[in-house]
């Protein structure tokens, strides 16, 4: 009998974005491989609750038949998505405060993985441990409370030393720690030292997502996903003028606090080679994306965002679709040594433009960036190898 795995995630199928994708996928080959997991998240949010009041995205019928028995949803009586900050700080407290519940009851399992973020899934889950016996992964997406500050939503100038102190020791507390991002490790042993042990679970693609497109007649760029505080819209607004101005069409298919903005500038300025879409769930985004020569991926100008590896950038290599970014390590490196588009740290608007026409003009270069994309991701982002990495620490495996 396979050992008992829990999986606490906040973002988790039928949601959208990487994060909710990545979690899906672990559920789901851990599931094949006879595991039989349980995740406890909530109830589906992201981008917005009404998002899912009809159910159109709850697609997947094998995921909707374990609703209840190995998928467990918490209630919540607070909004994370209230204006009022308060009442988002009592979300969270209430989510610890279930999950903690939650851990309480007398269910022992072998593995516990849970996720950040959020911070409190973590906090609630590391601090006190409830079940000794267990071996704790902890899954780091994001390095808070750095990116908190990042994105310019809350000044925490008296509380930062002690978030710190969290932090610290929310990885001292984890017997793994599992990282989509090199650079977060490097971050993670400045603060603890090498006593930690590490997995490399960089985003993916399933042999099933992978989807042989013809690329569309015309030369085309697509920005999808979030265009939320970590995203840099004055930017990608600029990019968008110029390549209108060019004659490049670019799709963008976007959601988030600052969509409205974006929208609103090219519906004033008549930007007619700029084509807005909705949101479209994972499958047909994917199909959107593959048929595309570029992809756009543009985030803050700030330390702690250049550091990032966004899971648009992934899927975006795993579509083949070339990458362009202005993003720093580990991005730059793993783009230039596969040839795989182009990223460098706080990259200008012109920089961006002049690579896409150097693209759009050579042929010949972009053939060759489009088949260096299908190899990395044949080599090294696929789920099916990747999740063996996983699986080899599990306890009793």
């Amino acid at each position: 009998m396979k050992r008992k795995i829990l999986i606490i995630s906040q973002n988790f199928y039928p949601e959208l974005g990487s994060a909710a994708n990545r979690m899906k996928k672990i559920f789901e080959q851990l599931n094949q491989r006879g595991f039989s997991p349980i995740v406890l998240t909530t109830e589906p949010s992201y981008p917005n609750k009404t998002l899912f009041k009809n159910r159109a995205y709850f697609d997947s019928e094998s995921l909707n038949a374990l609703e209840g028995t190995q998928i467990h949803r918490i209630r919540m009586k607070f909004d994370k998505q209230h204006p009022n900050l308060c009442y988002r700080l009592l979300y969270y407290l209430e989510l610890m405060i279930k999950v903690k519940a939650y851990l309480k009851q007398k269910i022992a399992f072998d593995n516990i993985y849970v996720t950040s973020p959020n911070i409190f899934l973590a906090w609630a889950t590391l601090f006190f441990k409830t079940d000794r016996k267990a071996k704790y992964f902890l899954e780091i997406r994001d390095l808070w409370p750095d990116s908190f500050l990042g994105v310019g939503a809350l000044q925490l100038k008296w509380t930062f030393p002690l978030l710190k102190f969290l932090e610290k020791k929310m990885y001292q507390s984890a017997d793994e720690i599992v990282v989509n991002n090199p650079y977060f490790e490097q971050h993670i042993k400045a603060m603890i030292g090498e006593t930690s042990s590490f997995i490399y679970l960089p985003n993916a693609f399933t042999k099933d997502e992978v989807q042989v497109q013809q690329k569309r007649p015309y030369f085309s760029v697509i920005y999808s996903g979030n265009l939320g505080y970590a995203q840099n819209v004055e930017q990608l607004i600029d990019i968008a003028r110029q390549l209108n101005q060019a004659h490049i069409h670019f799709t963008v298919m976007i959601y988030g606090v600052h969509a409205h903005q974006f929208r609103q500038v090219v519906k004033n300025e008549g930007l007619s080679y700029v084509h807005l879409i909705p949101p479209m769930k994972r499958t047909p985004c994917l199909k959107m994306i593959s048929e595309h020569h570029v992809s756009l991926s543009i985030l803050k100008p700030t330390g702690v965002f250049m550091n990032v590896m966004p899971g648009k950038v992934m899927d975006s290599i795993c579509c083949g679709t070339p990458v362009v970014c202005n993003l720093g390590a580990p991005v730059d490196q793993l783009i230039q040594q596969y040839g795989v588009g182009y990223a460098k740290a706080h990259a200008s608007t012109e920089d961006i433009i002049a690579y896409i026409k150097q693209l759009k003009n050579d042929h010949e270069t972009l053939t060759q960036t489009i088949s260096h994309t299908v190899k990395l991701r044949d080599e090294a982002l696929m789920w099916e190898r990747n999740i063996e990495k996983l699986i080899a620490r599990l306890r009793g495996n």
